[in-house]
């Protein structure tokens, strides 16, 4: 389905529709956090994931210490750096 044209509103708006979102199957996953380093320096509790191909880069940010639902995608990718996922 083509997205659909902004529509003009008023003279100053224009209302631009969302094309619909897709419904992918997702996989709850769980990383632990990440201790601090003992000298202050806070430590990313995220893992970032990215896809990357000839069209397109998708990334994913995934935080650490919570269960996460995340596209299946993203989870084959995981899956090679965390096996025990």
């Amino acid at each position: 389905m083509a997205a659909k044209k902004p529509v003009l509103e008023d003279e100053l708006t224009f209302v631009q529709e969302q094309p619909e979102e897709k419904h992918e199957r997702t996989v709850q996953v769980y990383l632990p956090k990440l201790e601090e380093e003992g000298n202050g320096v806070k430590v990313d509790q995220y893992e970032h994931v990215t896809i990357a191909n000839e069209n397109k880069e998708e990334t994913l940010w995934v935080k650490r210490g919570e269960r996460v639902d995340i596209p299946i995608r993203f989870y084959i990718v995981m899956k090679e750096k965390y096996p025990d996922l």
